[in-house]
């Protein structure tokens, strides 16, 4: 089977192309639809006009009719004059008797217009008249209205008058404002479109900046922001988001920085160490007394390696897993007792006197091996800071769905300006013991680490002289 190929990104549209696409669109269709309206106004005045004309030509004719003396339209009318204007419509007038026989007419009109039928004559049954768009003989547009209209006198009989109006001037002037119209919309369609780029390119140059400011930030320059003023609001809250993720981008370089130089220096003290008492070891014969000294020796490095490498390996893993925590219903005062087994020893070899205070049958839903550790890392860091003769009491109490577990020692105490940063990782307030296997600055950042994934946190008060309270607080 042959390997499939990558199939190449689909590219899309940019936003810029889109919104001069829209843009065009929208206000071409706008201008498309305000000059269709214009038109068809035009058009309908321009008809509403020429059937006022006709009916007041007509009423005239009426007029006419009635006051002439009998046979005076026996002879045909004379023919426009000259010094009509050119383009004025013509106006054609016809008069028929009742059976439709033509008694005058208008030079001209015979060749242009059929006479109306007896049919056509008999469905004019009122004064109202018929009126019609129709095409002469030669195809130019006429607009005709026929009405019936009382003889000279009472004893003629009734007659027939038709008016007809050239419309086809008219139809030239809607023509050439059509073609005008096209122009126009030829015109505007370009225009919008250009209007549309450069408001679109406007509208996405600050896009285009944030883009350019995102593209020169590397992990040596996180310290660049991009410029939210003067932005619209939009991107300016955008721009802000951004600046406070470069803000927490910031903060973890220099924690990964700072951590990476804490984990070299813890780990190259017990190194250093190690290559020293070898060579040592090695510089001379010994006997074997003095190698099992230093073979120990080794042994306590070794071992101070390896619990910093599982604390820093639990560190790591707590900040990346995203794996649901074990729990089970454990009982918490059972578990401190097992607490106070294990350091019991180590208490009294300090002069320091350990008391837990934890009902049993005290439950909650927790992980075992986890708060053990976060138990133990308080009293270790306790029974170090707290002087012979003094106290560290290991209490549980469960309040409103949460297990709050203290250890407070009666110790040296931590100084306020040190108080936010205890739970730092390799954070030591005394330096003085820097080097002591027994303080590699993580005990407090391990016992926190604990109670975030436990979806829980930590509280701390502390004053000089008079002792340390640790709080854990975690969910049932």
């Amino acid at each position: 089977m042959a390997a499939g190929k990558v199939s190449a990104p689909h590219r899309t549209l940019s936003i810029a192309l889109r919104m001069a696409l829209w843009y065009a669109l929208s206000a071409f269709t706008l201008i498309a639809v305000a000059t269709g309206a214009l038109y068809s106004v035009l058009t309908t005045t321009m008809y509403q006009e020429d059937l006022r004309d006709l009916a007041d030509n007509l009423n005239n004719a009426r007029l006419l009719v009635r006051s002439s003396a009998p046979g005076q339209f026996a002879s045909s009318p004379q023919p426009r004059p000259s010094w009509a204007p050119p383009h004025q419509p013509e106006i054609y007038l016809r008069v028929l008797d009742s059976s439709g026989r033509t008694l005058t007419e208008t030079p001209g009109m015979a060749g242009e217009l059929v006479p109306p039928s007896s049919a056509d004559l008999a469905r004019i049954s009122s004064s109202d008249g018929d009126q019609r768009d129709v095409l002469s003989r030669s195809g130019k547009p006429f607009m005709t209205l026929m009405v019936r209209v009382a003889g000279q006198s009472e004893r003629d009989p009734p007659q027939f008058m038709q008016v007809a109006l050239d419309r086809e001037h008219a139809e030239y002037l809607l023509a050439r404002y059509r073609e005008r119209l096209w122009l126009v919309l030829g015109t505007s369609l370009v225009l919008c479109a250009l209007a549309g780029y450069l408001i679109a390119r406007s509208g996405m140059r600050p896009i285009q900046q944030i883009s350019r400011t995102a593209a020169h930030i590397r992990s040596t320059t996180l310290n660049e922001r991009i410029q939210a003023h003067g932005l619209p609001a939009e991107l300016a809250g955008l721009a802000e988001t951004f600046n406070s993720m470069l803000d927490r981008l910031e903060q973890s370089f220099l924690h990964i920085s700072h951590f990476s130089d804490d984990v070299a220096h813890e780990l190259r003290t017990p190194i250093n160490n190690l290559h020293g008492e070898i060579e040592v070891a090695l510089s001379k014969a010994r006997s074997g007394d003095e190698y099992r000294e230093i073979l120990g020796s080794c042994l306590e490095e070794c071992t101070r390696i390896s619990r910093l490498i599982q604390t820093l390996l639990f560190l790591a893993r707590s900040d990346t897993t995203a794996d649901t925590l074990e729990r089970e219903l454990i009982d918490v005062g059972r578990e401190l007792k097992k607490v106070e087994e294990f350091y019991e020893a180590a208490a009294n070899d300090a002069g320091v006197v350990l008391r837990v205070r934890g009902d049993a049958g005290e439950g909650a839903e927790v992980n075992r091996t986890l708060l053990q550790q976060a138990v133990g890392n308080l009293v270790s860091n306790a029974i170090a800071h707290t002087p012979p003769g003094g106290t560290i009491t290991v209490s549980a109490r469960a309040h409103q769905n949460q297990l709050t577990v203290s250890v407070s020692d009666t110790g040296c105490g931590i100084p306020p300006e040190h108080l936010p940063r205890v739970f730092d990782r390799f954070y030591r307030i005394d330096q003085a013991r820097a080097s002591s296997g027994q303080n590699v600055g993580l005990g407090l950042a391990v016992v926190k680490s604990i109670a975030t994934r436990h979806g829980g946190h930590v509280d701390i008060e502390s004053e000089v002289g008079r002792g340390t309270e640790v709080r854990v607080i975690l969910p049932i």
